[in-house]
């Protein structure tokens, strides 16, 4: 009886529809990406009091990005992830819920045109995104925060995410723009780095120097380049950067040369820095040349040979000639060979 009793309650549709919900199921963790901004999630937070937020997280570094949204079609979804996506790159997945613009099929052609495969969630089962659900809560509390101190709410949620990239995660061990950009993140706090700032590849470092000799040598022959007979002391005129003329008629004197990094002075005193590139060397009359030189009192000695015997003087040249340096040997190099 009491087995027939029990069997009638679980027939009966009205008992089953007011009972408590089952135990939950084993819990499924997500496998981490083989790379950084291999799958991505994104999700709309809305906050009533504020404004509509698109949030964005990487799944491999935990990257966050909050984009203030004015409307959530998806004709401004699609431009809000094209920024984002032209600073970083187009992901292989993206998984969202199934709210209207990512349902639409406006999204979904989106997605077949780049390439992405969209993975939508289960319906009213926001922990299969449990990872953007968990950041909507992060930036809701810097948006109380804000509110609470009577902060700019806008600058509370810049700092929130800055702070969050550049904090190590408590799951990697890392910060989230590290594992991004693949480099150490550069902080405020004094710290004493053990490993090296950056992996130095010394093929990337002579690939870089070859290349950018080749581009050199070759812009240097079609620009017709040759290095300017500008020195310190003299007197130039600076490139009109309006219409015309090309100079201005000024005259500048230059004070200071290093390179291609020039600066000049003009009879008042004020100093422009430009490129050498920008200077023309003010062209000195050689009347003006000659006025200065007999100006100057100076006096030319000019040394005479003493007159000697010609017939000493024609065996001193003779013997002159035949006289001959010993010649060192020239040997080719082994690697022309």
């Amino acid at each position: 009886m009491d087995r027939d009793v029990g069997d009638r309650i679980q027939e009966c549709a009205g008992c089953a529809s007011v009972s408590v919900q089952g135990p939950a199921e084993p819990m499924i963790r997500k496998e981490m990406p083989e790379c950084a901004w291999q799958e991505i999630a994104v999700d709309f937070f809305s906050a009533k009091e504020y404004a509509t937020f698109l949030v964005v997280v990487d799944y491999y570094s935990r990257f966050l990005k909050v984009i203030e949204m004015k409307g959530t079609t998806a004709a401004k979804t699609i431009e809000a992830l094209e920024s984002i996506f032209m600073e970083q790159t187009y992901p292989e997945t993206i998984r969202s819920d199934n709210g209207p613009p990512f349902s639409s099929e406006e999204i979904s052609n989106y997605c077949v045109r780049k390439n992405i495969r969209l993975i939508r969630t289960i319906p009213y089962w926001p922990q299969m995104n449990g990872l953007v659900e968990r950041q909507n809560q992060g930036v809701l509390r810097a948006l109380r925060i804000a509110k609470a101190v009577n902060a700019d709410w806008r600058s509370a949620v810049k700092d929130y995410v800055h702070m969050y990239n550049t904090t190590p995660h408590t799951v990697t061990g890392k910060a989230p723009l590290e594992l991004l950009t693949g480099r150490p993140v550069k902080d405020l706090l004094p710290s004493l780095r053990t490993e090296p700032y950056w992996n130095r590849d010394p093929d990337i470092r002579d690939n870089d120097a070859i290349n950018k000799m080749k581009g050199k040598i070759y812009a240097d022959k079609r620009r017709h380049s040759k290095p300017s007979e500008i020195v310190e002391g003299d007197t130039v005129m600076l490139r009109n950067y309006e219409l015309e003329p090309n100079f201005r008629l000024e005259k500048f004197t230059v004070i200071k040369k290093n390179g291609n990094d020039t600066i000049v002075m003009n009879a008042e005193g004020i100093r422009y820095r430009r490129p050498v590139s920008h200077l023309k060397k003010w062209h000195i009359p050689s009347s003006e040349t000659v006025q200065s030189s007999s100006s100057e009192d100076k006096t030319i000695i000019v040394e005479q040979e003493p007159e000697t015997d010609p017939t000493i003087r024609k065996e001193a040249m003779e013997e002159e000639l035949t006289s001959e340096r010993p010649k060192t040997a020239r040997k080719m190099p082994a690697r022309y060979n």
